[in-house]
């Protein structure tokens, strides 16, 4: 139990400080001449000044969260709870104060997490275009150690930072005593830590995503369309905010994602671990046995971030090559053969009587992973022929080229959506029919209550199987807007064709690599979407008074209880019942209006942006001549303007909505 969290935190940090590592050593590479050093303050300046800006006002809306969250938490359990078990007020009052307390903490750490990656992201974009002067294979290099920032340190942190809630609430909660209530609570506080990552993640993308298609936009469609300059010319008034869009949408944004996806699912497994560990120590099986199953999660954490190292070196070491995807390739396939070693051992050591069918539940997590990215790379690569195709679709006009683009893009749904559904059913499968005690008679859709928690137990392994690539996916995603960054430096302190030329195949890896990453993240959210709709389903059912009971002058979790109150739960989940369906309408709509409202924005802030672009060129008609310098900080703050404030009206309509719906229609509905 302690133990293993122990080696979660050690285990987190080490990983933190290989990247601080990482990210001296790439201090120490050349910044070029003293035109690429003044670009690169004035991207770097904009990008932290964002940045400053977004972290005040996220925290300062998390901050009211976390009291709002607190005070809900007391008043859920006072109005359910208390009443009959009175008892438990204490306890009540400390899980109450953990979870508001985890929620600014999640906040504050996904920041961390955003933070650390933006600046990353600037100190290697100005190297990779210096190193680009003497060799492709040193520009490459020098993007992948700054990706490679991102990706050991997100991963890296969420463990770090899970072991350590772990271990401090643990103190509160003495769960020395093995109360499987006891670890309940503890959970429940780790779950605030999510949602505070989350919220955090919420913000950091949409804002980030405003702010970069604002300043892409404005730049592109006046610069390039009205004045005929080309991409990334210094005499375009947007060129830095776009370059800053980079550093905050694409690393700063995804980074904190990133966090929080790997977060929740971890704190997720962790709780679908708690209901197997519940049930197994009823059936009469140690509770130190019993209890890895809840603690396996972070030993598979800790995997990923060990099979990252390997999977970067090859990259970076690699000086031959084709093209620059092969070292990128290679790279993810020795992360993939190390994870599923590391697995195996994990699964042998901790787990002999079940290893198999851990291992078959994490390979069809990896194999999907991997699936979602040879997927993307087959219809976003630099030779796709679906690229191809819309290239050639492109020469009748724009209306063909965007019908040709949608047409690959909904085609290109099918592969993974198939995958992932097999994997989801393999998984649950292999974890149904384990050799392990069918302790409740209970029966669920015709499954067996015991069999069919460890089948889910087996989807939340396999979930967790494809994070342990998140480290090497991420590595090749921050790299992407590192080398764009690079291109545009390149651009704009005039460097020589030549330069140029090595890095525009980097900057058209990039967009791939970026996409590769998005459809990682898709797969795995999918893959998720169970995981983290069982731990809710069982964290709602945990707080049924009916569950509770008083043995020995203490409280426990009455088995019997539980199983009928899950049983209850899953009844009542009916599709023809107009509160299911209602809900069902409202989450399928949900999307579609916070995207509405996300659009706005970018409509909003891109519009502001042009008209500004275009009043310089009107007021300062030197600026295309080059005699004049246009006011680039004018145009930073448009873009910051409006995406720290058109990005709070659309993440409260995703907090809001379940909140209303589960007040109204109940856990069901939300669920």
């Amino acid at each position: 139990m302690i133990p293993v969290a122990v080696i979660g935190l050690i285990g987190g940090a080490l990983g933190f400080i290989f990247a601080i590592a990482i990210y001296y050593l790439l201090s120490r590479e050349e910044m070029g001449t003293e035109r690429m050093v003044e670009i690169w303050k004035a991207i770097r300046e904009g990008s932290s000044a964002y940045m400053k800006r977004q972290t005040k006002t996220i925290l300062s809306f998390s901050a009211l969260v976390s009291i709002l969250v607190m005070g809900a938490v007391y008043f859920g359990y006072k109005t359910r709870v208390l009443t009959v078990y009175p008892q438990l007020g204490d306890e009540v009052i400390k899980e109450s104060i953990l979870v508001g307390a985890s929620v600014f903490l999640g906040s504050v750490s996904s920041l961390i997490a955003a933070f650390f990656s933006m600046d990353a992201s600037t100190k290697a974009n100005v190297r990779t275009a210096a190193a680009a002067i003497k060799s492709a294979q040193r520009a490459l290099r020098n993007s992948v150690l700054g990706g490679a920032v991102l990706g050991l340190s997100v991963p890296s942190l969420s463990l770090l930072f899970i072991s350590a809630l772990y271990l401090i609430y643990s103190i509160f909660f003495n769960a020395s005593i093995g109360n499987p209530l006891t670890y309940r609570f503890i959970l429940d506080s780790l779950a605030g830590f999510a949602f505070g990552a989350s919220l955090s993640a919420l913000f950091a993308q949409l804002g980030g995503g405003i702010y970069t298609k604002a300043a892409d936009i404005g730049a592109d469609l006046v610069g390039k369309v009205e004045a005929s300059i080309p991409e990334d010319d210094p005499r375009n008034p947007a060129v830095i905010a776009d370059q800053v869009g980079d550093n905050v949408g694409d690393c700063a944004g995804r980074g904190a994602d990133i966090f929080e996806s790997v977060t929740a699912e971890t704190i997720g497994a962790m709780m679908i671990g708690w209901v197997t560990y519940f049930i197994l120590s009823s059936s009469g099986l140690s509770a130190d046995y019993a209890s890895r199953f809840m603690f396996l999660p972070l030993l598979v954490s800790l995997v990923g971030i060990v099979s990252s190292l390997p999977g970067i070196l090859t990259i970076i070491l690699q000086k031959k090559f084709n093209e620059p995807m092969e070292p990128m390739r290679n790279g993810v396939i020795v992360s993939s053969i190390i994870s599923l070693i590391l697995l195996f051992l994990l699964y042998r050591y901790e787990m002999p009587e079940i290893w198999l069918n851990l291992y078959i539940a994490s390979i069809f997590g990896i194999v999907a992973g991997i699936v979602m990215v040879l997927v993307t790379n087959y219809y976003t690569g630099l030779r796709s022929k679906s690229v191809i195709e819309i290239a050639e679709s492109s020469q009748s006009g724009p209306a063909l080229t965007f019908l040709s683009g949608l047409s690959v893009g909904m085609r290109a749904t099918l592969i993974p959506v198939v995958t992932i559904s097999i994997a989801i059913l393999a998984s649950f499968i292999s974890l149904y029919f384990s050799p392990l005690p069918s302790t409740l008679e209970s029966v669920v859709g015709g499954l067996n209550l015991s069999r069919f928690i460890y089948g889910i137990y087996g989807t939340a392994i396999a979930t967790m199987g494809m994070l342990t690539l998140t480290g090497i996916i991420m590595t090749l995603d921050g790299s992407g807007p590192i080398a764009d960054n690079a291109g545009g430096i390149a651009e704009m302190s005039g460097l020589s064709k030549e330069v140029k030329e090595r890095l525009d195949p980097l900057d058209a890896l990039g967009n791939v690599t970026k996409a590769l990453t998005k459809g990682y993240a898709m797969g795995s959210a999918a893959l998720a979407s169970l995981l983290l709709f069982q731990a809710f389903v069982q964290d709602y059912v945990a707080r049924d008074p009916s569950v509770l009971a008083i043995s020995s002058s203490a409280f426990v979790i009455n088995i019997s209880g539980f199983a009928e109150a899950l049983k209850n739960f899953f009844g009542g989940l009916v599709v023809t019942k107009p509160v299911i369906l209602i809900s069902i309408l409202i989450g399928a709509m949900l999307p579609y209006y916070f995207t509405s409202m996300g659009l706005k924005a970018v409509t909003k802030a891109a519009y502001m942006m042009v008209e500004e672009v275009r009043r310089q060129f009107k007021e300062k008609p030197g600026i295309l001549e080059g005699r004049e310098k246009p006011d680039y900080y004018r145009a930073v703050d448009i873009s910051t303007q409006h995406a720290i404030r058109n990005m709070i009206a659309p993440s409260l309509s995703i907090i809001i909505t379940p909140l209303i719906l589960g007040t109204l229609f109940g856990g069901q509905a939300v669920g």
